[in-house]
């Protein structure tokens, strides 16, 4: 059997990562193509016109060379991550010397650990075949806030996900402010959740 190849959309780095509880952190990226949801406003390209199909030792290779500062992370996004995550790739980058942060959908259950899990779940858009997946060892949960999401909906996203960090986001679209509002409002609502900010776009790095 041959040795798979992964769909790729971009490699890049250094650079922040801007959200969670890791922003602010060097960071390599690996962004795979591809995605099984189709939100409004997506401010990420994962289509597959451009991608790379590369071997799990091509994907180390170029990230090494990335990682020039030897952060020695890799945040893996996509599209949806876990349509291509597997054991072989686990184990390549963890050979490495990678520690693995990967920003999931929630609705795909992981192929291979993780060293860091966020679930970003976004299930006002999902078509009607697609679910949330169960039991995910999510290490933090990021809700993208518009007006589809309130407190009864954070409070459903809390009970469903144990995990130690909670963050609220308000989604960087044209209506930034009136997002951003709605943000702050649910934290003093719901202190449990905190801010994130996509700190990257605001200082201006990929």
């Amino acid at each position: 059997m041959s040795e798979r190849r992964y769909l790729v959309k971009e490699m890049f780095g250094p650079t922040l990562q801007g959200e969670g509880a890791h922003a602010g952190r060097a960071v390599v990226f690996l962004r795979f193509a591809a995605c099984n949801l189709d939100c409004p406003g997506c401010d990420t390209d994962f289509s597959p016109d451009g991608a790379e199909r590369l071997l799990a030792s091509e994907i180390v290779d170029r990230l090494r060379a990335l990682d020039g500062g030897r952060t020695h992370r890799v945040v893996v996004t996509g599209g949806e991550p876990t349509l291509q995550w597997d054991a072989p790739l686990a184990a390549a980058l963890r050979s490495a010397g990678f520690y693995v942060h990967m920003e999931s959908n929630g609705t795909r259950t992981l192929g291979a650990p993780v060293d860091w899990l966020t679930v970003s779940p976004k299930p006002q858009h999902h078509p009607a075949r697609v679910a949330l997946a169960q039991h995910l060892p999510a290490d933090e949960l990021k809700v993208v806030i518009d007006d589809s999401v309130d407190e009864a909906v954070l409070d459903r996203y809390s009970a469903r996900y144990r995990c130690e960090h909670y963050f609220v986001q308000p989604w960087m679209d044209a209506r930034y402010q009136h997002n951003l509002a709605r943000t702050l409002a649910l934290i003093y609502a719901r202190p449990r959740w905190r801010l994130s900010l996509q700190i990257h776009k605001i200082v201006g790095v990929p």
